[in-house]
Parts: structure tokens; C-alpha cells; sequence
């Protein structure tokens, strides 16, 4: 965290908001930030929300054009702020953009891009993000970085009173990011890639530094299959859900024998996040009906957001 905000103050943009939301923390790490940084505005909650109310909490403490939610385990380049500030403002389509991230590795910030991360994304048809196709240039992309994405507060805004939700506090963790900015698209916004700025970022550091699904604890496991299933329930029009049907099928057919052959753990996530779908199932059509009333964009053009299988 210390690291993290040594690269915030050190941002070659003024003047930056800093709200920093506490969830829970007993390292007394909050203490030494506090002391050290006494101007911010910090949120102090007696237990761990989640990941998505307390960036929640974040956002609608800010009162800026733009806000950037910022994992704690990320570092900033010094320009990463600035450049993101001007370009937003040359063009009033983009609601999020970010840039490339690079791999923070012990105490080494590396110049090594970290794998599957940033860079061009699209959602592949089994529905998975695809995020590490890189690109040399500036383009149109299905998202930035989740761990440090640069927003623009009248989107986040239009979000709220179109969907009823900036993250969708309900997802906890995992999956809050692809589902918010599936929503962005499908209210018009644009989400652009440029490899003109970076940061670098660890990956997991919230989890133990757990860096794939396999390794995470059962109930991250859960969280995350169920928060996938939720945000295919909310945002697919039908026509896009019935054209990805195929490939949603397979890939669930292959989860079974893979949990089997790779994590037989994960086969009670599988089935408790199932049964978690069937609960909220009352709650899932109503924030699809609003999302649904709510679209602006074509089915073609949602169709655009995909790529391979």
C-alpha cells in the first residue's frame, strides 16, 4: 500500500483527489498511511465488504471528472494520470480507458508485460476476457485493466441510473470489473487502449498472491464462477445469448472432466455458485430487465465485443 501511494503523490498532475477505503484492515498499516498522508480522505470499515462496495464507497466519495480505483497493489508511472486527464478530454466517447501493465515482481518494477493483463482486450465467445493481445498502438478495446482502469465520472453516473449500480455490490469480488464495463457498452460508451502509459502491478495481492483460479481459496473459487454466470444472466440481449449458446454449453461440459483432472475441489465452487444462481434468480431478472430497457447499442454491435472461441 505504502508503494502504491508514494507513486499517487508523485503523479506529475494537479491537483488528485485521494480517497483511500479502508476494509478492514488489523495491520495497523492504516495508522502509518494516515500519519504519513493526513489530507486524504479515508473510509474505514470494521470488516472486508468486498472488493466492489468498497470501491463503491470510493467512487461516490470523489468529486472529480475522473476517478481511477486503484488496487493497492499496483504502481503508477509518473505520467499515467496526466495522459489519461488529456486524452479522455480530446474525445467525449471514451468512458474508461487505461494503459499497459507491466509486471511488479518482489521489489523489482520490471519492464516484463504481465501476461493476459491490459494490452487489447475482446470476450472470447465461451465467455472469458481476453486481455493480453498486444498492440503497439492506440486502440478501441473491450476494457482496460481492471486493477487500475481510468474512468470518467459522468459514465459511472449514467451506469448508476441506467443499471442501478457502478460495481454491482452483490458480485463481492471477482468478475465486478467485466460486468460493469459489458453495462458501460451497452449504454454507448468506448473503452480505449494506449501503450503510452503503464503501471505495474503484482496480481492478487488482496488474495495472498494467489495468482490463478486453481490456487485461490474455495470461496474466491465460488465467487468467481458465480459472479460469470450473473454477468451472462444481466447483460446478454437474447439474440447474443442464443447466437453464444454453442459455446456457452461446451464450456460448461468441459468444466466437470477439467475440475476433475486439475482441482477436484473445485467441483463443490461449481456446484454451490450454481445453487447461489438459483437463489438470486428473482434478483438476476430484475437487473437484466432494467440493463435490457436501458441498452443503446445493437445486438450486432454487442456481437462486435467478441472474438475467438
Amino acid at each position: 500500500m505504502h508503494r502504491c501511494l508514494e507513486h499517487v503523490a508523485a503523479q506529475t498532475y494537479s491537483p488528485i483527489e485521494v480517497v483511500v477505503v479502508d476494509n478492514g484492515s488489523s495491520d495497523g498499516s492504516l495508522d502509518k498511511i494516515k500519519t504519513q498522508y493526513p489530507n486524504y480522505i479515508y473510509i474505514e470499515n470494521d470488516r472486508n465488504l468486498g472488493y466492489a462496495s468498497g470501491m463503491n464507497q470510493g467512487i461516490r466519495a470523489s468529486r472529480g471528472e475522473f476517478v481511477l480505483p486503484l488496487n493497492q497493489d499496483v504502481c503508477l508511472e509518473r505520467n499515467y494520470v496526466a495522459y489519461s486527464v488529456s486524452r479522455m478530454k480530446s474525445d467525449a466517447r471514451i468512458g474508461a480507458m487505461g494503459g499497459r501493465v507491466l509486471s511488479w515482481i518482489g521489489d523489482q518494477l520490471t519492464d516484463e508485460l504481465r501476461k493476459g493483463e491490459g494490452e487489447r482486450a475482446f470476450l472470447l465467445k465461451r465467455f472469458k476476457v481476453s486481455a493480453g493481445n498486444r498492440s503497439e498502438s492506440e486502440t478501441w478495446t473491450f476494457c482496460p485493466s481492471g486493477s487500475f482502469p481510468f474512468l470518467r465520472s459522468e459514465m459511472l453516473k449514467d451506469l448508476l441510473n441506467a443499471t442501478g449500480s457502478y460495481y454491482d455490490e452483490a458480485f463481492e469480488t471477482g468478475w465486478e470489473d467485466t460486468d460493469m464495463f459489458l453495462r458501460m457498452h451497452l449504454r454507448g460508451w468506448k473503452a480505449l487502449f494506449t501503450p503510452h502509459t503503464f503501471g505495474w502491478h503484482v496480481g492478487s495481492g488482496s488474495v495472498g498472491g494467489n495468482a490463478t483460479f486453481l490456487t485461490k481459496k474455495l470461496d474466491y473459487q465460488l465467487r468467481v464462477i458465480r459472479n460469470r454466470y450473473f454477468t451472462i444472466m444481466k447483460n446478454l440481449p437474447l439474440p447474443v445469448l442464443l447466437w453464444l449458446a454453442p459455446y456457452l454449453v461446451a464450456s460448461e461440459i468441459g468444466l466437470v472432466p477439467y475440475f476433475i483432472l486439475r482441482s477436484p475441489k473445485s467441483l463443490i465452487a461449481l456446484a454451490k455458485a450454481q445453487w447461489q444462481v438459483v437463489m438470486n434468480l428473482s434478483s438476476i431478472l430484475k437487473k437484466r430487465r432494467s440493463i435490457q430497457r436501458g441498452r443503446t447499442v445493437s445486438t450486432v454491435y454487442v456481437k462486435q465485443l467478441f472474438g475467438g472461441a
